[in-house]
This record gives C-alpha cells, structure tokens and sequence, in this order.
C-alpha cells in the first residue's frame, strides 16, 4: 500500500491509501471529513470496495481500533478499562441512532452530503484479519461524480449523530502515518 500524504488549508494532510489501482482518500472541509473512493484511472463505478490487511502494519492497526470501537460502542475512543466508560459504550449500544447504524458487525454509513433517499452508503465490516470498505452509490435527482464515491461525514447538522467523532479520530491518526509504503516501514520496525 502506498500512502500519499498532501497538505490541506485546515493545516492537517489529505490521505490517499493507493493498492491494487484503487484510492481511498480522507480529506477534511471545514469541520468535516469525506472518504472517497476510485479507481486511480478514473473508470466510472457505482460501487467499489477497499480492503486494508494486517499485513499493512500501522494503516492496518489505525483501521482495526477505529472499527473494533464503534462496534464496542465506543464512540468517543475512551480508555475501555474505566466502569464509566463501560457503562457509557453500554448505553451507546442502546440508542436508536447506533442501532441503525451497527448491525451483525457492519457499519453503515450514509452520507450527509445527499438526501435520505438517494444517499452514497460506506458499509465497512471486517472479515479474516481484513478492514473491508465497501462504497456504494446510490443515483437519484441529485447528480453525483461518475468516477468516485464519496462519503461527507457532518461535524454539525449531520443524521448521525456523535459518529463523526471516530472518524474525525480515525482522520487525526492517519495524520502521523509517515508518507510512503507502509509495508516497508513494517519490515523496518521488525529489523
């Protein structure tokens, strides 16, 4: 996996996570973050899907803890050993929102970008020891880019919720993911 890293005006890096001619981009506007995904020769599509292994050593790890906490019920990425935060997760899992949201390990996301009933949909689930994102797009009145699917995720105003804030977290650790291919800096590690 080769990890481009390019400078934004929130004084932050776009990510783009190139494999298997496929890029999958996290970018910030504004207070929001989008994930998109396509094909690097730009070839149209109306659903796609980017799969992260354990073998891709940091981006890997960074993907696994985003999934394993909202599938815990962990949205805001506390310290899991407290009875508080517990608790918390506990109640989280019972809200109607993360209902909707998280079933049988799935993650559902829609995008705030579009109306409810033609919205891009991202359902990311984990099978094997792979992070799979599978980015669907859905046509209706609203014209959407042929060679891309894109998933806005709202700081304010949005459908869902606090679930912005693992992906805003997900967004801030691949800050520090260093700019070239992770599995070189795996093997390094290991040396």
């Amino acid at each position: 996996m080769e990890i481009k890293k390019t400078n934004n005006e929130y004084n932050s890096f776009d990510i783009d996570l190139i494999q298997n001619e496929k890029v999958l981009s996290i970018y910030q506007t504004g207070a929001d973050i989008n994930i998109s995904c396509k094909y690097e020769d730009y070839r149209k599509i109306s659903s796609i899907s980017f799969s992260i292994n354990n073998n891709q050593g940091e981006v890997y790890s960074i993907f696994d803890k985003f999934y394993r906490d909202i599938i815990n019920g962990n949205i805001m990425g506390e310290n899991e050993n407290l009875q508080s935060v517990q608790e918390q997760m506990q109640c989280e899992k019972r809200t109607s929102w993360y209902e909707a949201l998280v079933q049988n390990n799935i993650i559902t996301m829609l995008c705030d970008a579009y109306p409810i009933k033609c919205p891009n949909v991202l359902k990311i689930s984990k099978k094997d020891n792979n992070i799979i994102l599978t980015f669907d797009k859905f046509d209706g009145e609203f014209p959407k880019p042929p060679y891309c699917v894109t998933i806005n995720i709202r700081q304010s105003g949005s459908r869902i919720y606090e679930f912005c804030i693992p992906f805003k977290t997900l967004f801030k650790q691949l800050q520090t993911v260093e700019d070239k291919k992770d599995f070189i800096k795996s093997l390094t590690k290991k040396l």
